[in-house]
């Protein structure tokens, strides 16, 4: 058996949160989340153990991943071998690829058999994108901070959309990856809001819930280190030379750092930063909910910030953890694998050369195989990834055979 640790990046919009939800269904469908999608990408490698993976952040429904993580154990289906980490990678992004997921698998690498990627993460790093519209023509206040009675009116009767622009200038490539606020923010008090909830404190008045489905009644103290900067829309050096259509939308990144966080925890922390920087609360309000932890304040419901802007950028482990010392079996099993990978490089281009001497033609669709590619790095093009994956699970009985 071998235990494999696997980096991963997704874009949760479409997904009902990371966690696997077996049994639950949604008219009449299993919930579509992001271990589910991965298990089943595992299973293409058709290891002969039940596969269930183990998730580092256990991320909501609509956030998103720049690098998340999680461990798998993988049983060979010859005794004493274990599956090569690049194969690994491949045939899970193919068939991820092949399904239309919005998830990719950054790195997978082999770690001892008692690592736990949930247990053994040092740190985590989220950022919140956030952007406000200091321009009165789209924002709610004018200058004097007064806002419009129309708008008053249908955050009355629009409440829950009453933190977007109707038809904001905002580019698809930010669409759903951003929470956008339509009112001008104080950005210094966003700072100083940023510097009060930083540290050692209990954030019990900062998550939704006290206790999850089991019972299990997680510590509200923790240590958190959070930084705001300047931020920059997806593609905006695309824009550099052409029309920016965000000039409208100011954009600031609030980065949240932390071994572990509650349940919600970073939304409401952005949440009730957003609420002082318009002035809905005070400094003090935020100060007195920290210091004396409590659900029942007049602004509890007004602190959850929208999970579309939310983004875990990274999962820190020792670098000793991960040390794996392979056995003279995995050894010689890496060596096959990469025997029958340079055979299957060396049969394409064999073929492509008789395509070239069929067709005599130069189409760039033709020149796919004939690329030059390093024998030790990774497949040049989703045709050779196909090949590869096609073979792969004989590997060691072909290399018996010849």
């Amino acid at each position: 058996m071998g235990r494999y640790l696997i980096y991963f990046s997704y874009f949760g919009t479409r997904y009902s949160g990371v966690q696997s939800r077996k049994g639950v269904l949604v008219k009449g469908s299993p919930l579509k989340t992001i271990s589910g999608a991965l298990e089943e990408a595992l299973k293409r490698l058709r290891p002969s153990n039940e596969i269930g993976v183990t998730v580092s952040s256990r991320t909501d429904k609509g956030v998103h991943a720049v690098k998340n993580s999680c461990h798998v154990d993988l049983v060979y289906p010859s005794d004493g071998k274990c599956y090569s980490s690049d194969v690994v990678t491949n045939v899970m992004n193919t068939y991820l690829v092949n399904h239309g997921e919005d998830i990719r698998v950054l790195q997978t690498r082999q770690v001892p058999d008692t690592f736990n990627s949930r247990f053994g993460a040092k740190y985590r790093r989220y950022v919140y994108r956030l952007g406000h519209t200091p321009d009165v023509q789209y924002g709610q206040q004018d200058a004097s901070g007064n806002i419009d009675p129309f708008v008053r009116k249908s955050r009355k009767h629009f409440h829950k959309r009453s933190r977007f622009v109707v038809g904001e200038p905002l580019c698809t490539l930010d669409s759903c990856k951003t929470g956008i606020y339509n009112y001008r923010l104080d950005i210094n008090k966003l700072i100083s809001a940023a510097d009060m909830v930083s540290g050692i404190h209990n954030y019990t008045s900062f998550t939704a819930t006290t206790k999850d489905k089991y019972g299990y009644v997680p510590n509200p103290v923790k240590l958190l280190t959070i930084g705001v900067k300047r931020g920059q829309p997806f593609g905006h050096q695309l824009q550099k030379h052409g029309m920016n259509v965000t000039d409208k939308i100011e954009f600031w990144d609030v980065h949240v750092m932390s071994k572990s966080f509650l349940y919600k925890q970073i939304r409401r922390l952005v949440g009730s930063m957003v609420l002082v920087a318009r002035n809905t609360i005070s400094l003090d309000d935020l100060r007195d909910i920290l210091n004396n932890p409590r659900k029942d304040f007049r602004f509890a419901g007004q602190m959850t910030a929208s999970e579309s802007g939310l983004f875990l950028l990274d999962v820190g482990y020792d670098p000793k953890d991960l040390e794996f010392v392979p056995t003279e079996e995995t050894e010689a099993t890496s060596d096959i694998n990469q025997a029958a990978y340079v055979d299957v490089h060396n049969q394409n281009e064999r073929i492509e050369n008789k395509l070239h001497l069929y067709n005599h033609t130069d189409d760039a669709e033709n020149d796919i195989f004939i690329e030059d590619c390093d024998v030790n790095s990774s497949p040049p093009s989703s045709k050779f990834y196909s090949t590869v994956v096609k073979i792969d699970p004989c590997l060691v009985e072909v290399s018996k055979s010849s």
